[in-house]
């Protein structure tokens, strides 16, 4: 207690009774101060006032009782009050106790130690019973309150509670607590395939009940009264009862669907990115393999007779370079490193444009169907890329419809908001264009659904399928800025949204006007070639020498550097790889040479557009040249660019080799 002294009422109608509580307080050393009112109402507004520590009801108070004015009062105050009465009576004894009071006194029997004992033991009884309540009070905030779900289960497994977020992790009914209906035992708990968890027979809880053994971080499904599957982490402790023994168990469920779901989408972005470097680095080297190839195929088409076996021979191993190059490419845009060149694009005119190809693609068992919205909003996209997009997911579905079905084709605008983003965190908030590509074949079992995107991956028979469409399909995509949502169903058939972000106002750009073949002309102008891959650095020198051109050679940037001072600048043109060993790329030499030289000619050649990064790309001022590329290409290009003709977009071939075009996919520009 504080050194101040307790404050008292004594509620009673007999003023010698009050004398005589009086005399007995002041007998106890100033430890209470002690006010008295002598009827019912004056006591109920002074108990209003809170102002008492501890009050003295006696039983009888005129047509009233100490017993009413004590279940009154129990609404304004929670201090403690005890009953006083003249003689006493067991059954006004139990009333008081049942009523609430702290303590039922006989005022014969009253003394100034009994009454202090009674004030000081009904002091500390109500602070003890406070501070419970309390406790109780903010456990049970605690639990309501609580982000994971609570439950209490007896000793047979039945829950007797079951907190807020519990009863909407398990789907339980607000009354099935209540009624008993509950166990834990029943709990199935499975993989989220379904299929029961190894170890778990008898279950965990089971276990624990038996054993008192807790139960950590298990992760498992259980299908609840609705049908609907969650995923859970649970973790369970044993109660005891006062002899030691167990009582039940307290759970905790946390509902994890959504964050394996997010984790699970992680280690697949992860994967396929990882897949993706070494799949650009793979070809990467090969492409500079297949320049050499072809470039030296087109050295012999030149230089042999028309019409000969040789000819057939040299034509077949050009084709079989090309058909090696258009694999590669496609690797290439599963990585999102292919090169592309995006416009404004009006996407229904795309799906126009193909409307008359795809029946032959697909099939004329196969219905297809076409949904286009009005009004859709332009997408800023390569063109051939995005009919690429239409003709992969043409393929897969019509491999996925072998006795005929429904190819649905479907654009709309799609608005994502920020609640749209928890089921699919790799959307954006903004408005896109949505393609949805819906098929009614086989569908995919969701283990398969996991690795669709994969490269190499298929589920086709051997020689039947490459497993780079859909991964064609995906890094298109991605490089776009994209990303692609999947739902497929056994014996149902898949849908593919594809979503696009929206490039605003429309506004298309024409198409560059096609080159007719000509004689490719050279000059006595002096190159400077830089190219880390020596068979392609002596291939390329031998090509352009050709041409009468006068043709310096360096292996890296450094050496370049070198080349370049021992010429004394005399240099026209640098046709420079853009990926070099030594620490200088070769944009890094461009400026360093233009530095030296300002009105120096610049060709960037590369195999895959990862390497076009920086501010001096930014203007698409410069002129590049993708690998693998053939002889009459890198000669026209360069042709063009001394004369000033070539612009920053990748130039396409204008010549031809011995009266045969060049095949269209080893352009400088790429369609995927």
């Amino acid at each position: 207690m504080s050194d101040a002294p307790v404050k008292v009422l004594l509620v009673d109608d007999d003023e010698d009774d009050y004398i005589i509580t009086r005399d007995l307080i002041l007998r106890i050393a100033g430890r209470y101060r002690l006010d008295w009112v002598n009827n019912f109402h004056a006591a109920l507004e002074a108990i209003q006032r809170r102002e008492h520590a501890v009050y003295l009801l006696d039983y009888r108070l005129g047509e009233r009782t100490g017993l009413e004015l004590l279940r009154e009062s129990q609404q304004f105050t929670r201090a403690p009050m005890i009953l006083l009465t003249g003689q006493g009576d067991r059954e006004v004894d139990m009333e008081a106790m049942k009523a609430g009071a702290a303590d039922y006194l006989v005022k014969g029997q009253l003394n100034a130690d009994i009454l202090d004992r009674a004030i000081r033991y009904a002091i500390k009884g109500k602070r003890a019973e406070e501070n419970l309540r309390r406790e109780r009070d903010l456990i049970s905030r605690i639990m309501e309150t609580s982000p994971v779900g609570i439950v209490v289960a007896n000793q047979t497994g039945t829950i007797t509670f079951a907190n807020h977020r519990a009863e909407e992790v398990l789907g339980l009914a607000k009354d099935a607590v209540a009624c008993g209906s509950c166990s834990v035992l029943d709990w199935r708990m499975t993989d989220p395939e379904g299929h029961a968890l190894p170890g778990q027979q008898p279950s965990s809880l089971k276990k624990l009940l038996e054993t008192g053994q807790p139960v950590q971080d298990v992760h498992h499904a259980i299908d609840r009264s609705d049908s609907h599957r969650t995923l859970l982490s649970t973790n369970a402790t044993p109660l005891f009862d006062a002899t030691g023994k167990i009582d039940g168990m307290v759970i905790t469920v946390e509902d994890i669907t959504e964050r394996l779901m997010l984790e699970a989408q992680l280690r697949q972005s992860q994967k396929m990115e990882s897949v993706g470097q070494l799949a650009a680095g793979v070809a990467h080297d090969i492409n500079n393999i297949l320049t050499v190839i072809q470039g030296h195929a087109g050295l012999l088409l030149n230089a042999v007779q028309p019409g000969t076996d040789s000819v057939r021979s040299v034509k077949q191993i050009s084709a079989a370079a090309e058909r090696a190059a258009s694999f590669i490419r496609q690797l290439l845009t599963f990585s999102r490193k292919q090169i592309f060149r995006s416009k404004i694009l009006d996407l229904n005119a795309v799906l126009q444009n193909l409307k008359s190809m795809l029946p032959r693609l697909i099939g004329e068992d196969i219905t297809l169907e076409i949904h286009c919205q009005a009004d859709l909003p332009c997408i800023q996209a390569d063109a051939g890329m995005v009919e690429q997009i239409v003709m992969n997911l043409a393929v897969n579905s019509r491999d996925a419809m072998p006795k005929g079905g429904k190819f649905i084709i479907t654009t709309s605008a799609v608005e994502v908001d920020a609640a749209y983003l928890k089921q699919h965190p790799e959307a954006r908030v903004g408005w896109f264009a949505c393609l949805t590509v819906a098929d009614t074949g086989c569908g995919m079992e969701p283990k398969v659904l996991q690795r669709i995107f994969e490269p190499f991956f298929t589920t086709k028979e051997v020689g039947k399928g490459t497993g780079l469409g859909l991964a064609t399909v995906y890094g298109v995509v991605k490089q776009h800025h994209g990303w692609l949502e999947v739902q497929s169903e056994v014996g149902v058939g898949t849908t593919f949204r594809i979503m696009l972000p929206v490039a605003g106002k429309a506004g298309d750009v024409p198409d560059a006007p096609s080159v007719k073949s000509e004689t490719i002309r050279g000059g006595k102008e002096t190159l400077l070639l830089v190219e880390d891959e020596v068979g392609l650095l002596e291939l390329v020198r031998e090509i352009l020498q050709q041409y009468e051109y006068r043709v310096l050679i360096a292996s890296s940037g450094v050496e370049a550097l070198r080349v370049w001072d021992e010429s004394n600048g005399q240099v026209d043109l640098l046709l420079t790889d853009m990926i070099m060993p030594g620490g200088m790329t070769g944009s890094d030499l461009a400026v360093e040479l233009k530095k030296r030289k300002p009105g120096l000619k610049v060709i960037y050649a590369s195999g895959y557009s990862s390497a076009l990064t920086g501010k001096e790309f930014a203007s698409g001022e410069n002129i590049f040249l993708a690998k693998p590329y053939q002889p009459n290409q890198v000669a026209q290009l360069i042709r063009n660019t001394l004369d000033g003709k070539a612009n920053g977009k990748p130039q396409p071939a204008s010549a031809q080799v011995n009266g045969a075009p060049s095949p269209a996919p080893v352009l400088a520009e790429h369609s995927v």
